[in-house]
């Protein structure tokens, strides 16, 4: 029995790594968006000692989710351009062991 074989299509590797890329880009856009609609309400809790801990705490989390969402962006954004260099690594070694083969073949007469 022979091994399976498989076939490898460079060009669907980079389209999926633009796929990851365009996801990233909707993503941070959407996150920008919803900063601002955050952003639009203002401080409800108020200004009396409650309010100004309830605000404290909300500053801190808000904080951290934004910290951890734009690493979350930028980590889909660095894997998308890995995935594209993958398909792109791929036909540059397909061509070079092209040439590599017609280089034995010639030696071998």
């Amino acid at each position: 029995m022979g091994m399976p074989g498989y076939e490898v299509d460079p060009e669907q590797i980079r389209g999926a790594g633009r796929g990851i890329q365009s996801s990233a880009q909707q993503l941070k856009a959407d996150w920008e968006a919803f900063q601002g609609e955050l952003a639009g309400f203002g401080e409800p809790w108020g200004t009396d000692d409650i309010g100004s801990l309830i605000g404290g705490c909300y500053l801190a989390i808000y904080e951290v989710a934004v910290e951890c969402y734009n690493d979350n962006v930028q980590s889909l954004d660095e894997h998308a351009e890995k995935v594209q260099a993958v398909g792109t690594n791929y036909v540059k070694a397909e061509e070079h062991n092209v040439v590599e083969v017609n280089r034995v073949r010639d030696v071998l007469g």
